[in-house]
Formats: structure tokens, C-alpha cells, sequence
């Protein structure tokens, strides 16, 4: 603490000094883009210039702590078109790393730079440019040549070394009894990942003919917020029925009820849940979904924020994955809502409960298992098959306190008994470890449970001591502040750009407070828990990586709300949706290995 004061009285009293002055500009701006590139050309041959030299004008830094060129102006430029100034030749960078695919290549290279642990930034041997987002390379916004190019873990799955229990109806058979979910068959699945996602949503409610549910942890009032919230009161006019869930407590933290309360204004139903501390805990609502006519549905780990719904990949806001739906797994999640929403309606006293609705979708169940499209009687000939066991084979977990708050849990660690080859997994921020006593978490979640969290911390712990090959991506340290951070970098650029320098100092301090504050426990826990194993390959992805992935052995891929974090194990309210299918697979592998390629690896620390 004694360090941040410190920082703090010296910022106070540069900014008294000079008034005019964004710190963040401060240097000799002496390089010209000219200049970078016949750096490149003679340290880094890899590196490909695309862009067009126009002037030979010095308007780039050198940042001596993390050896990077910065533009003047920074906070006013495009960073996503800086990225496409270069571009990275992948056999050229390969064979200069001496690396068999990018991932060994990148990993040995950063093996050579020295990590300085003030900052939690590596620094590079050869300069590198800001908009990189700490990579030594421009960010890979499409992917060209085949993965294993990328990553040789991500060659075509060798069906020989898969465990067959995946295909068991008895090992499915066990995880309906502890999750209290079944499979269903030919579901259509799609991995939908930031910006792309959004825009579906906002397709599926422009098309909703009769019901909308949709639930989330907030509902921001930013741009795509407002957007959302006009369509969503335009239907409701129209006669679909509208229902909303946000959870309460969050909401008024983060002071973001406004579109909320608009919504409730024009009449639509918004439940606001207020159950943050019944269930001995701090239990939150952080179940994602939209579903629309109970025919359609998206459901996975976003928030409704322009930090997610703008997301380009590498823009610097949210990286997150939802997964779009079409199937009989739609009545599941419709199944989920409801009884969320029943149970929220008798807490609150509000509204009314949806029992006729529940009623009359646990007759269409029983009608699709009547026609094969689910239950367990359809396991032995759906599982046996090659042409349908990796097929559209889903189940929606919906994970709630008041029924059983370890149902994901329990069902993760069943099928992390038979992962024998490679698990992936994608997470925001570690700032959990097992906990054995009282003070081994943070002081805020030192009544929180941890009962759940340790046995996954240990499953996978387990098949690190094991040798099993996993990939855990997650949050660089820049991006460490989580949704704050693209909201703050706004709130500079707009600060900057009115000439309020004192207020966009102080914005600046704030910002690498917040990463500092998240990050230094999220990397100590990395460093301590999962760097040591060689057969562990830690990514610290350039975006906040908010996507909440376990792939299990490339055959079973889970995808929804569910943090590898006590809150997420414990306590809340949470949903996902675990899928054997094949053409989700091939997709799931595509954006995993692009997050792990716009990754800083985490070696030699």
C-alpha cells in the first residue's frame, strides 16, 4: 500500500506542476515508422510491412520498460488499424525460433526475455509496437494456414486415443443423476465468439413472434445496451411476451439499472433478484441466455455490455464465446429460465410465476422423448454410432442454490476422470487457489465456500502431475481490470480529446491500479499453480478473456456461465451447455487456437 501512495502523492503533485501535460505522452518521440521498419527488416525478418510509408515524420517512443513503440496520441488512434500495419510471416517466425508450430516457437522466445515482476510485463528482446497488446508479433485476426501449424496439439483428433467411456450411456447415465439434466440428440450448435454473437442476438429478437427470456449479471446502458433495450420494448409492444433477469445487487453496484428501468417503464417484466446473501454466501445471478419462441436460443458467458457486443478479438475489449442453439436442447434452457423465474417471482413478490408455461413444456419433453430427440432410453443407439454420437449430443446444466449449487461441478469432475489426453481450458481472471484454511483467500471471500472449487482445483491438478497436456488461456496483465478497462480506455480517449489532462491523468492511474490490483494475484497464482508443468502451456491472452470453456479431450466441449472461481463453483446461480459434436468441435478449435496464437505465454518466471 505504502508503494501506491507513494505513486498517488507524485502523481498529485506532477499534475499541480503542470497542468497541461498527459503523462501517458511524456518522451522523446524520435522514430518514424520508416525507422521501425528497417528495425524489423534487420533484427526481425519475420515481421512483414503492409502498411504505406508516407512520411519519414518521427512520431513514435520507445518504451524502455516493456520495449515497445508507442504512437503519439496513442488514446486518440485506431488501435485495431495500427494492427494491420504488419503482418507475421508463420514459417518465417517458426523456423527464426527454431519452434515445430508458433506455440513452441513463441514459448522459447519469450524463454529469453526478462520478466519484471513490478510491472508483470516481459521485456522484449527485439521492440515490439504498443498495439500488439504485448505480443512480439501483430495480432492474428484470421487464421491461414492449417492449426497445427499454430499448435501440434490441435492436429486431427486420433478417435484410437479416445476414451470410450465418452460414448458409455452408464457414464451419461451418472452425469444426469448428479447434474439433474439428459441428453438430447441433433441439436444444431455453433460457437459464436464476440461481435458476432450480439449481432445474432439482436437477429433473433428482430424475429421473436411470441416469447422472449432472457437473462443475465448486467444489462448495461451503453450503446448496444440502448440498442437492445429499444428492440426489446418494440417486440413487447408488438405482443411478445418479454421477460428479463438481472441480478439485483450487481446491478446497484455497478449502477446500472437505467435500461432495465426503462424496459420495466414500457411494461416489460424485469426481475431483479435479491437473493445475494440467503444461501450462506454471496450468491449471484450469473446465468446467461436469450431464448426466443422456444425455438431458438444463445446462451454462454456474456454480459450485455459494449465491452463485449463491440468486441473485435483484438480491440482490446472482451473476448468471450456464446454458443447459438437450435434443437430439442432449446426446451431445456426454456425449462431452466422458468424455473429460475418462478423461484425469483415467489421471492421477490412480484409479477406472476409462469407454472402453466412450465407445465406445458414438461409435456413437449415428454413428447420428444416419445419421439427419440431425447432420454436416456435412446443412449445405447445414439451413443454407438459414429454418424450420431458426435451429432448435435447435448445437455443444459442449470446450475441454482435452492436446487443443487454443484451440479456443473459435479459433472466436470466425472468427466475430468476420463480425460486422458488434453484439456483446455478458457478463464478470466485466477484469483483463486485452493483453500486449505481461513486466510488462504482474500479477504472479501473469507466466509465464501470453497468446497466445490478445491476438488476441480485438484481433478486438474491431477492430470497436470500426470503429464496430460493442458492449455489454460486466459487475461494478459494489461487487460487484468477486467470490463473496466475498455470503459476506462473511452473515458481517457474522451478526457484527452477535451483537453482535461488533470482528470485523464487521474483516469490513467485508476486504470493501472485496477490491473494491478487484479492482476497481481491472478498472476501469483498462475505462476505458483500451473507455470511449474511443462505439460501445462499458460496463455495471458491481449484481450479480457471472458469466455468460460472446458474442452475435455477435444470430443466433449462445455460452453456457458461457469468460472473456474469459487463464486461460479460454490454460489451462484450459473448455466452451461456440454456438447459432443463434431462440426462445434472444428469451431471451438479454431478460436481457442487463435486466443492461444494473440497470447503471451507464461515461461521461465
Amino acid at each position: 500500500m505504502k508503494r501506491y501512495a507513494l505513486v498517488l502523492s507524485l502523481f498529485i503533485s506532477w499534475n499541480a506542476f503542470s497542468q497541461s501535460l498527459f503523462i501517458k505522452e511524456m518522451g522523446r518521440y524520435s522514430f518514424s515508422l520508416s525507422d521501425i521498419t528497417k528495425l524489423f527488416q534487420a533484427e526481425a525478418p519475420y515481421l512483414i510491412f503492409k502498411g504505406e510509408l508516407n512520411s519519414d515524420e518521427a512520431s513514435y517512443k520507445l518504451v524502455k520498460q516493456t520495449n515497445e513503440f508507442q504512437i503519439k496520441d496513442w488514446f486518440q488512434k485506431d488501435w485495431y488499424a495500427l494492427q494491420d500495419q504488419f503482418e507475421v510471416d508463420l514459417d518465417a517466425f517458426n523456423r527464426f525460433y527454431e519452434g515445430q508450430d508458433f506455440s513452441e516457437a513463441k514459448r522459447k522466445q519469450f524463454s529469453h526475455f526478462k520478466f519484471n515482476k513490478a510491472s508483470l510485463t516481459f521485456k522484449k528482446v527485439i521492440p515490439a509496437m504498443k498495439e500488439w497488446g504485448g505480443l512480439t508479433h501483430p495480432p492474428l485476426k484470421v487464421l491461414k494456414a492449417p492449426l497445427e501449424k499454430y499448435d501440434t496439439r490441435f492436429r486431427p483428433v486420433d478417435n484410437k486415443q479416445i476414451d470410450p467411456t465418452f460414448f458409455s450411456p452408464i457414464f451419461h447415465q451418472e452425469i444426469d443423476d448428479v447434474s439433474q439434466s439428459e441428453l438430447s440428440f441433433n441439436n444444431e450448435v455453433h460457437a459464436l465468439a464476440d461481435q458476432a454473437a450480439y449481432l445474432k442476438k439482436k437477429e433473433l429478437i428482430k424475429n421473436a413472434r411470441e416469447t422472449i427470456y432472457l437473462s443475465t449479471l448486467i444489462f448495461g446502458c451503453d450503446q448496444t445496451g440502448q440498442e437492445l433495450t429499444h428492440l426489446l420494448i418494440k417486440k413487447h409492444q408488438a405482443g411478445v411476451r418479454v421477460k428479463v433477469m438481472i441480478d439485483g445487487a450487481i446491478s446497484r453496484l455497478l449502477k446500472s439499472r437505467e435500461c432495465p428501468k426503462k424496459m420495466r417503464e414500457a411494461g416489460i417484466e424485469v426481475i431483479e433478484t435479491t437473493d445475494f446473501k440467503k444461501y450462506k454466501g454471496f450468491t449471484i445471478y450469473h446465468s446467461k441466455m436469450l431464448v426466443v419462441d422456444g425455438q431458438e436460443a444463445m446462451a454462454g458467458g456474456m454480459n450485455y455490455l459494449d465491452a463485449e457486443h463491440l468486441s473485435k478479438t483484438t480491440n482490446f475489449m472482451n473476448r468471450d464465446v456464446d454458443l447459438y442453439v437450435k434443437g430439442p436442447l432449446v426446451l431445456d434452457m426454456t425449462k431452466g429460465f422458468l424455473e429460475n423465474w418462478n423461484h425469483q417471482v415467489a421471492l421477490t413478490q412480484k409479477y406472476l410465476p409462469l407454472h402453466q408455461d412450465l407445465k406445458g413444456l414438461m409435456k413437449k419433453l415428454d413428447g420428444q422423448r416419445l419421439q427419440g430427440l431425447r432420454g436416456q432410453k435412446m443412449y445405447q443407439d445414439i451413443l454407438s454410432e459414429d454418424s450420431s454420437a458426435m451429432r448435435g449430443v447435448c445437455r443444459f446444466i442449470n446450475q441454482a442454490p435452492y436446487k443443487n449449487p454443484h451440479s456443473i461441478g459435479q459433472a466436470y469432475l466425472k468427466i475430468l476422470e476420463h480425460t486422458k489426453n488434453h484439456l483446455v481450458i478458457t478463464d478470466p481472471i485466477k484469483s483463486d487457489s485452493r483453500r486449505d484454511h481461513f486466510f488462504d483467500a482474500i479477504p472479501i471471500a473469507a466466509l465464501d465456500k470453497f468446497d466445490m472449487f478445491n476438488l476441480l482445483h485438484d481433478s486438474v491438478q491431477k492430470l497436470a502431475k500426470k503429464g496430460v497436456a493442458i492449455d489454460y488461456i486466459t487475461t494478459h496483465i494489461n487487460m487484468a481490470g477486467n470490463e473496466y478497462v475498455s470503459v476506462m480506455n473511452d473515458k481517457i480517449s474522451q478526457q484527452v480529446e477535451e483537453d482535461k489532462t488533470f482528470l485523464a491523468n487521474f483516469s490513467q492511474f485508476k486504470l493501472w491500479s485496477a490491473n494491478q490490483f487484479y492482476g497481481r494475484t491472478h498472476y501469483k497464482n498462475l505462476i505458483k499453480d500451473w507455470v511449474p508443468f511443462d505439460n501445462v502451456h499458460v496463455w495471458a491472452n491481449i484481450s479480457f478473456m471472458h469466455s468460460k470453456i472446458f474442452y475435455f479431450d477435444r470430443v466433449m466441449a462445455s460452453v456457458g456461465s461457469y468460472n473456474f472461481h469459487h463464486t461460479s463453483t460454490d454460489q451462484a446461480y450459473e448455466s452451461t451447455t456440454i456438447c459432443m459434436d463434431s462440426h462445434l468441435n472444428h469451431e471451438l478449435d479454431k478460436i481457442l487456437v487463435q486466443d492461444m496464437a494473440n497470447s503471451v505465454p507464461l515461461v521461465s518466471l
